[in-house]
């Protein structure tokens, strides 16, 4: 009997730590979590003028955008870890690398209306609709992803939503809406250029801040009790 009620309350107490994982402070270095990259989700990006007008000296389509830049976009990260390192962007040692979600996404997003006069500017309740929908089912951990707003030639720059969340649940626990510079030769590289000066700034502006925001001093340490996935 007795067995059995420690059997009993620990269950209990590892069902109220699960229930309490992943804070936004776990993001900062808790290596107890997961942190696995879910790559760019441009199936809500919006191009900001005519798309005849959006590539260099070779003129793109809105279905050349969809069915040949989203997918090199992201491969690009993949292929050259070295210049778009996502664990250093974000102080880890290691992080998980699963783009097979948005590639999906990616594939579907609708083009009819991706043209737009100015960027939509997506509200925090409309991020957490996105990534409530995301087809993530069994999973634990802390996910990150960047949700591509915006795209405009006249200015050169585009806008991402940079988010954390909870792998099990999808509740977003860190999102900030960042701009980036595009640049470089051919349209693939002056559209990467804008992300990777967005990771540029996390890795040396954006993560310090978040971390000292949060209350995270420098010597966070892994919780011996949290669970292993």
């Amino acid at each position: 009997m007795l067995k059995k009620f420690i059997s009993i309350v620990g269950l209990v107490l590892v069902s109220a730590f699960v229930s309490q994982a992943q804070t936004v402070k776990d993001i900062f270095g808790n290596t107890d979590y997961t942190v696995t990259w879910y790559g760019i989700d441009y199936s809500h990006a919006k191009i900001v003028g005519k798309v005849s007008a959006f590539g260099m000296k070779v003129p793109v389509t809105a279905e050349d955008i969809r069915d040949r830049y989203y997918g090199e976009w992201n491969y690009l990260i993949l292929d050259e870890p070295e210049k778009f390192n996502i664990a250093e962007m974000i102080q880890r040692k290691t992080v998980v690398k699963d783009i097979s979600m948005v590639k999906q996404l990616n594939a579907a997003a609708a083009i009819d209306s991706i043209e737009v006069k100015a960027t939509p500017y997506y509200t925090p309740q409309e991020i957490q609709k996105f990534v409530s929908a995301y087809p993530i089912e069994n999973k634990a951990g802390i996910g990150l992803i960047f949700i591509a707003e915006s795209m405009d030639k006249s200015t050169t720059t585009a806008y991402y939503h940079v988010v954390f969340f909870k792998m099990d649940t999808k509740e977003i626990l860190l999102q900030e809406r960042l701009k980036g510079a595009a640049g470089g030769s051919g349209t693939r590289n002056y559209w990467a250029g804008s992300y990777y000066n967005v990771m540029e700034y996390i890795k040396d502006e954006a993560y310090p801040k978040w971390k000292k925001n949060n209350g995270v001093s420098k010597s966070t340490t892994p919780n011996p009790n949290a669970p292993k996935w």
